[in-house]
Parts: C-alpha cells; sequence; structure tokens
C-alpha cells in the first residue's frame, strides 16, 4: 500500500469558498428578485482572501445574459435588428456563451464525431487530426484528397504529401484562433510534425488510456505529457473528445484557464487574486445564480444550454465565456486597463450560413451528470505517524525555484478538489511506486521523441498494413 506522510486535507476548495447555494432557494430568489436591481458585493472572501470587485463582475453576468439571447434570437430567426441593443454586441464579434454552440464546434460535432466509424480510437484520430489544424477547409481538403480519414489506415507520407502541397500553393493549413505549437519530431514542416505528433498519441494507446480516467483533470494532465500539448490545446482536445459517448467527464469539476480568463478575473477581482484564479471562476460557478438575481436577469434569460437541463454555466463554459468577457470589458470597462486594448480586429458581420444548436446526445441522460460522492477516510497511524495513502499523479509542473518537478496528487477516497502539489523527493520517500509509473510513462513518450528526431525528415513509414491498438489487424 502506498502511503506518504502529509497534513489532512483541510483546506478543501468547496469549504474556502463557502457553501454553494441550494438550488431551491435560487429559484424563489430569482422570481423575488426577477425585477429588481440590488447592488454587487463590495467585498468577497475567496480562498480566504479578501476581494473588492469591480463593475467586470456585473458585467460578466449582464455579458452572457444577453450574448446568450443574441444566439437564441437569431436561432430563432429573428431578424439583425432585434437581436440586441448592446452597441458593443452589435459591433463587434464574441463567440457563444456556451462552448459547444460555437460554429467550429457545431461543425466538428456534426460532421467529424457523428460522420464515419463511431469506434473510440477512430474517433480520437479524426478529432486529434482537426484540432492539429482547427480548420474546416485543411479537412475538407484532406477528405477529398484521402478519402476516409481514419486512423486503421493511415499513412503519414500520403498525409503529408497533401497538407504540403496546399501549403505550397500558399493556402493556409490552420486557423488563426489558436495553433497547437509544432512539436520537434524531426520534421522541417509544422504540418508534417503535427501529423507524427498525432501517430505518436495513437501508437501510445492515448485514447484507451483517457477512457480509463474518471476526471477532466486527469486525463489533461495526461495529455500535458506530449510534446507540444500545452494547458489550452490539452483542454480544447478534450472537450472534443466529451463530445463523444465514449467519455462523460464532469465539466462543472474543474478546468483550465487559459490567458483571456486569467485576465478578466484580474480586472475583477484586483491583482490580489493572482495565484487563486481557479478559486475565483469556481466561486463565480457556485454563486452565479445569485449575480442574476442582483441584475434582476428574469429566470428565462439566466442562460441555459437545453430544455430539461439545469439553467446557468459550467465552469468549462464559464472559462470560455470569461475569454470573451475580457474583450468586451475593453470597450465597457476602458478604464480598468489590462494588456490590451482593441476590442477586436474586425468588426461584425454575421455569416449568411444558419447557424445550428446540436448538442451531443449522452449530454442529455440526467444519470450521466452525477457527481462522485467520496468517502474521505480519515488518516491512520504508521510507525506512529498519520499518513495518507496516495492514490496516483494527476500532472507535474516544474518548480521553478528549486529545480525539484512537482507532481499534483489524488488521494484515496478524495476527489479533485482535494489535490494537493508534492515534491519529487517526498513521492520518493512515500509513493515511490506511483512515481515509478509516471516516470516510466513520460521515458516511454521521450525515447519515442528522440526515435522521430534520429530519423527526422527521412521518416517515411507507410502503416496503412501495420496493426495498430484499437484496430485489427487488416
Amino acid at each position: 500500500m502506498t502511503r506518504i506522510r502529509r497534513d489532512p486535507p483541510e483546506t478543501k476548495h468547496r469549504r474556502r469558498t463557502g457553501t454553494p447555494p441550494q438550488p431551491g432557494a435560487l429559484a424563489v430568489k430569482r422570481v423575488d428578485l426577477g425585477r429588481t436591481k440590488l447592488p454587487f458585493p463590495k467585498v468577497v472572501d475567496i480562498a480566504g482572501l479578501k476581494l473588492n470587485p469591480s463593475p467586470v463582475l456585473a458585467t460578466f453576468f449582464a455579458f452572457v445574459s444577453e450574448r446568450h439571447q443574441v444566439f437564441c434570437r437569431r436561432l430563432a430567426g429573428e431578424p439583425q435588428s432585434e437581436w440586441t441593443q448592446d452597441p458593443i454586441l452589435q459591433q463587434y464579434p464574441f463567440t457563444n456563451v456556451f462552448r459547444v454552440f460555437d460554429r467550429v464546434t457545431q461543425y466538428i460535432l456534426l460532421e467529424v464525431v457523428r460522420k464515419g466509424d463511431q469506434a473510440l480510437h477512430e474517433q480520437c484520430f479524426r478529432l486529434m487530426l482537426f484540432r492539429s489544424f482547427n480548420k474546416v477547409e485543411t479537412w475538407e481538403y484532406l477528405l477529398e484528397k484521402i478519402g476516409d480519414l481514419t486512423w486503421r489506415d493511415f499513412d503519414l507520407v500520403a498525409y503529408e504529401k497533401a497538407l504540403l502541397a496546399r501549403q505550397q500553393q500558399g493556402i493556409p493549413l490552420y486557423n488563426p484562433a489558436y495553433i497547437i505549437p509544432s512539436p520537434k519530431l524531426g520534421a522541417s514542416a509544422a504540418a508534417s510534425n503535427h501529423l507524427r505528433l498525432i501517430q505518436l498519441m495513437m501508437e501510445e494507446d492515448l485514447p484507451s488510456q483517457l477512457q480509463e480516467l474518471e476526471h477532466l483533470k486527469d486525463a489533461h494532465g495526461r495529455i500535458m505529457l506530449f510534446p507540444g500539448m500545452g494547458e489550452f490545446m490539452a483542454l480544447q482536445l478534450l472537450l472534443d473528445l466529451n463530445m463523444t459517448s465514449h467519455f462523460n467527464y464532469s465539466e462543472d469539476e474543474w478546468v483550465a484557464l487559459g490567458p483571456g480568463s486569467l485576465e478578466c478575473l484580474r480586472k475583477m477581482f484586483g491583482p490580489d487574486v493572482r495565484g487563486h484564479e481557479l478559486d475565483a471562476l469556481r466561486w463565480l460557478h457556485q454563486t452565479q445564480h445569485e449575480h442574476f438575481a442582483r441584475l434582476g436577469t428574469p429566470p428565462d434569460r439566466v442562460p441555459q444550454l437545453v430544455r430539461g437541463r439545469a439553467a446557468g454555466l459550467s465552469m468549462v463554459d464559464m472559462e470560455h465565456a470569461l475569454c470573451e468577457c475580457e474583450k468586451y470589458s475593453r470597450a465597457a470597462h476602458p478604464t480598468i486597463q489590462g494588456r490590451r486594448q482593441r476590442v477586436g480586429k474586425r468588426q461584425f458581420a454575421p455569416r449568411p450560413a444558419p447557424i445550428t444548436a446540436e448538442v451531443p446526445a449522452h449530454w442529455l441522460d440526467a444519470r450521466s451528470r452525477r457527481r462522485t460522492v467520496y468517502a474521505e477516510p480519515p488518516p491512520v497511524e504508521l510507525d506512529g505517524l498519520v499518513v495518507y495513502e496516495v492514490s496516483h499523479i494527476v500532472a507535474e509542473r516544474k518548480n521553478s525555484q528549486a529545480g525539484d518537478p512537482a507532481y499534483l496528487i489524488r488521494w484515496v477516497g478524495w476527489g479533485p478538489d482535494d489535490d494537493t502539489w508534492e515534491r519529487e523527493s517526498t513521492l520518493a520517500d512515500g509513493a515511490p511506486d506511483v512515481l515509478a509509473e509516471w516516470t516510466s510513462a513520460k521515458a516511454r513518450i521521450r525515447a519515442r521523441v528522440q526515435e522521430f528526431q534520429e530519423m527526422g525528415a527521412r521518416y517515411r513509414p507507410s502503416l496503412g498494413t501495420q496493426a495498430r491498438k484499437g484496430t485489427e489487424t487488416v
């Protein structure tokens, strides 16, 4: 049994940020205050910090309510003149409050997830391939040149030849909205390296590894073991995978914060929130209905993903909306300055193509949204000392001061909110088997990366007839 000496996990997020309001009480409060505006708090307690919210706090909830109404009115076929009277929303483009309703994500759900072989490895391969370039035109070009895009018949040479030919014609392969940094896998072209990264992740059987994990946070840490997969891109890939029936990660437990959401939270709560931004987002998530009530938001204008599902934003969608609100705040609150001042590079001009509002079928199953209840066992005594048992390593980061890698630890019987960072030296003493399992996985990936690098541009395998993990030999 793997154990480690440590203090009891007393500072749990849900305790530090206060008890979430009860849904029943929220419903009554929203009805009573539906036509009344109340002031927002001048001081809030987040993670033990006394923070003074700026007007951006109220603006955020007003923004998400009105932005979602724009989407609903547009979906209903109302004329553009009726979408909104908000001058900032009229002038600049902003993505949807719910990530799944964004145009590219809708395309992924309808054209990448739902079409083609529905097996685990095939769906994962298609999603990895699409997100590597994140461009509809590149995906459709590959369909035209290759035919069915399958892991079973994947040929690195054919894909590379097709993409580089398109690039040589001066046609962009990538969506500039966000690009995965090119991993160093021996090729000179970014597209070639991204194809090799897909091959590496698939041959390491990442789909099966992710399917064994229960939490988004755990899966995120596993993906980040691969070169080029930073926090943001690892999250985007996971959220795409979560639209398939093979995964069912809760999007209300945790989220990786991007630069835009971090900036918005600092505008909202001031510089003292730095280092506690995830706690602040969790507080917003838990108290969101109180803030909608303060604005006098009628219940039917609180954003709701689909009928039959509770109104409000998940933590994932809240992070997504914070990024957009940061841009909105540049116009709404120009005196609350951040790193950037310009709202957008272009004016809002709606595309003529109709919008859609599809959601994955398994998201509609209430049973799939149940959260695990953890036993939270007490510590045991070992050699006269109080110890807790380590379950596994969730993620890793480099300690810039001591150079000793720090590992995010899950404790047996405890949930993701109670994960703690522990030094490598501590794990080596108290949980050497857990540490060895993690470092072995890293070493295996590093060895494969080195193989790619040593083969360089000469690496030209034809893998179409080789046996692959998760598929039958053809």
